[in-house]
């Protein structure tokens, strides 16, 4: 009873601190280009959203649906700090499920090792925040992770209903959670043969991969009709393969690596790759189950990862250190079992890991978010704090590759901070010359604004020493950069089409 009530403190202990921590820094008033492609795909209806991702985005689902559930909880002042709280929730809700499931299948001590992993880890931080599909799709693949694995021991018949319906979950998160599945079933299948437990269990797998794989061939057609043409602006090149292994080293993108103390999370990100390599030389100190967990987070991870590597060279430019973030969960469990069973290595490691985490703490609250705690419970309803409406451009995210490689207009943001948007703006240019009338525009240092000078400069949230410049131009002016835009566009689909 004492040990139960022990392991509840300490759970319970470290959920609330991770919700205080990690909470502190939700009230961020940023939104950087991806993030707010995110937030208008959710403010669209139903609808409108199921038109833009069938002609213009062919990315899986899930998550615009997700989010658009969160965001209509909150008022629509507060949509911002929403967006931020919908990644949030699934990080704490990544955490439960380790000191719940996890603890079922591993014990105590395990699910408290990796729950700590999970929070002390630089990675989190930028997990638990990001608009993007990356925290949904991390916390979906660990839970398959579980469920899978859990299979090859004496399954029941809802462990089976729990990994298909995690796995198609999954698949209509990100792309990739499909390369990543196919070497979760294939290493339990393997299994299942040397174990000799096919003929028992044989038929319930099978039957499991294929009503999981056969509800997502309806949307796989989409990316195989349409994706071509949608992504032929992608910015994914080889140089960005060839920087894919800073996952291992720095999860973050090069370009911040210029903070304050952006050593510490180098440091412990590295040392935590290397204690991971040290697990696949010590595997005969694990139980069973153990090895059997670290065997297949580790090895799902690295063939998905080489796979990737392997289509990227043959196909297209397709991995980046950014969309490895997906698999972050699935590598710190496969650590946790390392710092579990190899004591000394773990109690070094998560002492360490403690003393350096505010390091990473503030280089976070610093590079990526605008005011932080300094901004605790105050002046969240606004984006920019500007009686004017806004109007974004910026032409270093997909979404203007995919539609206008120069100057694209991705959103109208009012007084109170809401954001505005006609849905396919890049079908309804004309809605905005209609209604235009002097704006302010945030223009990426890309574009070449030199002859404007009713400009206020803001810090760059990725590129340290690089500013975005937030100005005040003409109707006019704003006419000419859309003929601009058009223009291109019109242009590049001339190219192509010859």
């Amino acid at each position: 009873m004492t040990f139960k009530l022990n392991f509840r403190f300490l759970g319970g202990s470290l959920v609330l601190i991770a919700t205080v921590l990690y909470g502190f820094l939700l009230n961020n008033l940023n939104l950087w280009s991806d993030e707010l492609y995110s937030v208008l795909m959710a403010k669209d209806s139903w609808g409108e959203m199921w038109e833009l991702l069938l002609t213009e985005d062919s990315k899986p689902p899930l998550y615009y649906a997700y989010l658009k559930v969160i965001l209509v909880l909150f008022p629509k002042e507060y949509e911002i700090w929403a967006a931020h709280f919908a990644s949030l929730l699934l990080f704490i809700g990544a955490l439960v499920f380790v000191l719940t499931e996890v603890r079922k299948d591993y014990g105590d001590r395990l699910s408290l090792v990796m729950a700590a992993t999970f929070v002390l880890m630089p990675c989190s931080l930028w997990l638990a925040f990001e608009v993007r599909t990356y925290m949904l799709s991390a916390f979906l693949l660990f839970v398959a992770l579980i469920y899978g694995i859990r299979i090859l021991d004496k399954p029941k018949n809802s462990d089976f209903v729990k990994l298909a319906f995690t796995t198609v979950l999954a698949l209509y998160s990100h792309y990739y959670s499909l390369v990543w599945l196919f070497c979760l079933y294939t290493g339990i299948l393997c299994c299942l043969l040397r174990e000799k437990k096919l003929q028992k269990s044989g038929k319930k797998f099978f039957l499991t991969a294929g009503v999981a794989f056969g509800l997502f061939i309806p949307w796989l057609i989409v990316p195989l009709t349409t994706g071509g043409d949608i992504s032929k602006f992608w910015y994914v090149t080889k140089e960005f393969v060839k920087l894919s292994p800073m996952f291992f080293l720095n999860p973050f993108e090069p370009e911040i690596l210029q903070s304050v103390f952006y050593m510490a999370t180098y440091f412990v990100t590295t040392a935590f790759s290397f204690v991971v390599l040290c697990g696949v030389f010590s595997l005969a100190h694990f139980t069973t189950k153990e090895k059997k967990l670290f065997l297949f987070a580790f090895g799902t991870f690295v063939a998905t990862y080489l796979i990737l590597i392997g289509l990227s060279f043959v196909i297209r430019p397709l991995v980046t250190a950014r969309y490895l973030k997906i698999f972050a969960l699935i590598w710190y469990a496969a650590g946790a079992v390392i710092l579990c069973n190899i004591k000394t290595i773990g109690k070094t490691f998560i002492f360490t890991a403690i003393a350096l985490f505010g390091f990473s703490y503030y280089d976070i609250a610093e590079i990526s978010f605008d005011l932080g705690i300094k901004n605790a419970v105050t002046q969240i309803k606004t984006y920019i704090p500007k009686s004017y409406k806004l109007m974004t451009l910026d032409n270093s995210n997909l979404f203007c590759e995919y539609y206008l490689p120069e100057y694209t207009c991705l959103a109208i943001v009012g007084e109170q901070g809401e954001i505005l948007r006609k849905p396919s703006v890049m079908k309804n240019i004309a809605y905005y010359s209609d209604e235009m009338q002097e704006v302010n525009f945030i223009l990426s240092i890309y574009n070449k604004i030199d002859d404007l000078d009713d400009c206020l400069t803001y810090t760059s949230i990725y590129r340290r020493g690089q500013n975005i410049k937030l100005c005040k131009i003409s109707k006019e002016y704003s006419e000419m950069l859309l003929k601009n835009s058009l223009e291109m566009r019109l242009k590049n689909i001339k190219g192509v089409d010859s």
